[in-house]
């Protein structure tokens, strides 16, 4: 009888220990979420957002063309007097600075220009970010990929190299932007990306001619 109590109860014992791992087995395949990846200590969400936006901007003054005298006309070839220095190169807008501004609304990504005369520049959320000229992909944290991209402008930024870019990571907590990561000028073109914690961030773009820059603000 001994012998029996104990089998019969080694049995109970194993039966409901079955059921425990039964049910804790349903229960986690019932509140698992749909993504388990993680980023910036948050889960991944599919990026909902495809909006682009493009504009220019006329930084400084334009450069004016001298003026010339009316007087007869002069010979198509004219010799070249010597100590006289020639003609300097064309000014650009140079880009002089990339900065992340917080404030409690949103975060806005501050590209400072100087120099002279027109730029423009365009902004679209990405899939799959691409290095242009070359089919490398971007290794940048974020549920959405804003890539921005800065035309006729040179770099006065030391930091920006094509094989480390250079990368801008907010210091306050609860920031809407996780990470910036910005390359030097390729094909006249200059491109950042802006890795986002929210899947549907919202974006405001504007280009003031007053200070010299393009702001984008980015709010969850």
């Amino acid at each position: 009888m001994g012998d029996r109590t104990v089998d019969v109860a080694t049995r109970t014992g194993v039966r409901s220990v079955a059921l425990v791992l039964l049910t804790l087995v349903v229960s986690t395949a019932c509140g698992a979420p749909d993504v388990d990846h993680s980023v910036g200590g948050a889960h991944e969400v599919r990026c909902q957002q495809f909006e682009s936006f493009s504009g220019r901007l006329l930084v400084g003054d334009s450069p004016s063309l001298p003026t010339v005298p009316d007087v007869a006309p002069l010979p198509s070839l004219l010799p070249v007097e010597p100590g006289v220095p020639p003609l300097p190169a064309p000014v650009v807008p140079t880009l002089d600075s990339i900065e992340i501004e917080q404030t409690a609304a949103a975060d806005t990504i501050v590209f400072g220009l100087g120099g002279d005369g027109p730029m423009g520049w365009t902004a679209r959320f990405v899939q799959l970010p691409l290095l242009h000229g070359t089919d490398d992909p971007v290794s940048i944290s974020g549920a959405c990929v804003l890539q921005i991209d800065l035309t006729g402008v040179d770099s006065n930024i030391d930091a920006l190299r094509r094989e480390v870019p250079m990368r801008l990571s907010p210091e306050g907590e609860g920031s809407s932007v996780l990470e910036v990561l910005s390359y030097p000028r390729s094909t006249e073109l200059m491109q950042s990306f802006v890795g986002t914690l929210s899947g549907t961030p919202t974006v405001t773009i504007e280009a003031s001619i007053d200070r010299s820059a393009i702001t984008v603000s980015i709010s969850s």
